[in-house]
């Protein structure tokens, strides 16, 4: 694994172990504004990864995922080591090979290397609005960690397409901290460990210097709105000794980001007759929404007998909003839906509606479908038994599209929803 490096200002770099927990309290009590290092002359570049093959750039466009509502993706795969001037050669092949869309995905398969160019390609990623993966371009490993059992690898199915499993170790984990949406794939690898100076001969000053690059480090997790714990995780080992960090870790860092974020609030109905529950999603597709209303209440012509009986359980109203986004126009896909599927916190429930008996709708840009819901499903959503709902809309693959469905997917608000049902009945 190779080593965090700072040769940037002509630092001669050895080997140094500095106390963790001294390490830790820096990374709480410093503030946004750390100091960056003097201003000294630097002395000619060394070479750029003397033993270790240097990173290079390669586009590559997809449409592999657009047949399930993934849509076109643009990938830059980012493999090998960071040199000292990896930070400089990623903007030249940006220059040269400008992004064809704003989501662009960085894919890191990196072991590490130097750190200031880790630090400084991360906020080129940042500052052009990239995403960033753990993957390589080709099918060659699925890295030994502490997450994946060396035994369970015989039973591990690779993707049959880029991105397949990677490693980002070292420096690489903080170039993977830049990208505006993060995620990391069953079966890559994301390790930590301190990061070493080396010098040949003494240098008092060297703590001095140590202490700036960490600085420097808590004010880059700032930065891209990293927990400041990472550095508990980062000093835990040294060498080439790393810790695997698992997905659990790895959301409570922050490191990795979810794939959708949703809000709910309980709002007027637009003639102010009442209220109703709406719940907007936010995913790299657009903004969707479900709007949750009361259904109309009966009124019976007999009149009530004078025995009450118990109240039956409410039924409630859902309407799926669902934008396309630059994937595909709502007006051209809403004849060719055929059936749809609810989505309950990553289980499809098919709904036994044929799409000719109760068709989706357009509303401006958006396809929107209403569904009944009633009964034991009420039930276990008020109960928070599925923490996320969405709608999924199939297609008829004889329409030809370039698609097979659609689907949104919202972080569900049980306790609201909860408060909301009890007003309907």
């Amino acid at each position: 694994m190779e080593k965090f490096v700072a040769k940037r200002r002509g630092l001669s770099l050895r080997p140094i172990t500095f106390a963790a927990l001294a390490l830790i309290a820096m990374a709480r009590i410093l503030p946004a504004t750390a100091q960056t290092a003097p201003k000294t002359a630097n002395p000619p570049a060394a070479p750029s990864c003397v033993d270790q093959p240097e990173m290079t750039f390669t586009a590559w466009t997809s449409t592999l995922g657009q047949k399930f509502g993934g849509g076109a993706r643009e990938y830059i795969f980012a493999e090998g080591y960071f040199c000292s001037d990896t930070d400089q050669k990623f903007q030249k092949f940006l220059t040269q090979n400008p992004p064809k869309a704003p989501k662009t995905i960085v894919v890191l398969n990196s072991g590490g290397g130097n750190l200031a160019a880790g630090l400084a390609m991360g906020r080129i990623i940042r500052q052009k609005k990239m995403w960033t993966q753990v993957g390589s371009q080709l099918p060659l490993m699925i890295p030994l960690n502490e997450n994946i059992s060396a035994q369970s690898v015989p039973y591990l199915a690779e993707p049959a397409s880029p991105p397949f499993p990677g490693e980002c170790a070292s420096a690489c984990t903080l170039a993977f901290m830049g990208g505006i949406i993060r995620t990391i794939g069953y079966g890559s690898n994301y390790a930590v460990h301190q990061f070493e100076s080396v010098s040949q001969t003494p240098d008092p000053t060297l703590q001095a210097q140590t202490e700036v690059i960490s600085a420097a480090i808590v004010t880059y997790l700032g930065e891209m709105g990293i927990s400041s714990d990472y550095m508990g995780y980062m000093v835990l080992k040294t060498g080439n000794n790393v810790t695997n960090l698992s997905m659990k870790l790895l959301q409570q860092l922050n490191i990795v980001t979810p794939h959708w974020q949703t809000k709910w609030q309980i709002a007027p109905l637009y003639d102010n007759s009442g209220f109703y529950l709406q719940g907007i999603s936010t995913d790299p597709w657009g903004t969707h929404l479900i709007a949750f209303t009361c259904a109309p209440k009966s009124n019976p012509t007999e009149p009530a007998p004078t025995a009450q009986p118990a109240p039956s359980p409410p039924t409630l109203i859902a309407d799926f909003f669902l934008d396309p986004g630059d994937r595909a126009k709502a007006e051209n896909l809403v004849g060719a839906v055929q059936e749809y599927a609810l989505v309950l916190s990553g289980e499809f429930i098919p709904l036994r509606l044929s799409a000719k008996q109760a068709p989706a709708q357009v509303q401006g840009t958006q396809l929107v479908k209403s569904l009944s819901l009633t009964g034991s499903l009420l039930q276990n959503l008020e109960n928070g038994i599925y923490p996320d709902i969405g709608l999924a809309f199939i297609f008829d693959p004889a329409a030809k599209l370039p698609m097979r469905l659609l689907k949104f997917e919202a972080s569900l608000d049980s306790t609201l929803l909860k408060q909301f049902a009890a007003s309907c009945r």
